[in-house]
């Protein structure tokens, strides 16, 4: 009996670890990829089952939200389905929130002509003077490098009295003065990035002194952003992974 057990527990782990060194990998691979900390890399070879237990829950499982496997899916799809399935829901239901999420992929998309018109249609009725709409649009233009439509719109926002919205909106201006080369543009950008609210305060900085020949100081704070998402809680991970990704292409292209 003793030898039967030694036996199917032998042909068990021959069995289990080439799909155990394959699921390292894939870990691993994640770890790099996504911004993780590095100390996962050692858990992950040291103590495997256990280690890919505990990574695939605390670091896997949170970035894919609740629905987890619909979530999957939805990243697989091409950028091209995603944006027609988000039309085909906003053609079904024009709610402010069905109009934003396509404005979303659109913008990821890099088709701001086509974010923009999405958003102009959305400034009707009870919504024509929207801040989050207003504020998207003037966005929108102003990542197509139409920097004086993007001040015309920014103009008409009146934001809300939210952290978040007054944010967004001294940020949104601080960009737009960057674009016009106007002196107090780097003061701006540089008192929004102290307040460490958000990552995107410091990205925009970066980027800005990156425009104005300033390569060194760009890049040493594209870096830091890296750095600090490697070794942030898992929460922080998961609000700020766009402007990791963003630092990440940014850096990139200056290579």
């Amino acid at each position: 009996m003793g030898s039967y057990w030694l036996l199917w527990q032998s042909s068990l782990l021959s069995f289990a670890w080439p799909l155990i060194v394959a699921a390292q990998i894939a870990c691993v691979i994640h770890v790099i990829k996504t911004g993780r900390p590095y100390w996962w890399l050692w858990i992950i070879f040291v103590v495997p089952l256990i280690g890919l237990a505990a990574y695939i829950y605390l670091e896997v499982r949170p970035s894919l939200g609740k629905p987890g496997f619909q979530a999957l899916l939805w990243n697989l799809k091409s950028s091209r389905e995603r944006v027609r399935i988000l039309e085909e829901e906003l053609a079904n239901s024009t709610t402010v929130r069905n109009r934003l999420s396509l404005a979303d992929e659109l913008h990821s998309a890099g088709l701001f002509d086509r974010e923009c018109e999405i958003l102009s249609e959305g400034l009707r009725g009870a919504f024509k003077d929207d801040a989050t709409l207003l504020m998207r649009l003037s966005e929108a233009h102003l990542e197509a490098g139409r920097t004086a439509e993007a001040q015309q719109f920014l103009d008409q926002v009146v934001p809300e009295k939210s952290p978040d919205s007054q944010l967004q909106h001294a940020l949104l201006k601080a960009r737009v003065a960057s674009r016009q080369n106007e002196p107090a543009a780097e003061t701006q950008l540089q008192e929004l990035a102290g307040r460490k609210k958000s990552e995107g305060s410091r990205y925009y900085y970066a980027e800005h002194l990156l425009r104005n020949g300033r390569r060194d100081e760009g890049m040493t704070i594209l870096k830091d952003i890296l750095y600090q998402y490697r070794r942030g809680t898992v929460v922080w991970r998961f609000q700020e992974r766009k402007w990791y990704y963003a630092a990440k292409r940014l850096l990139k292209s200056q290579r």
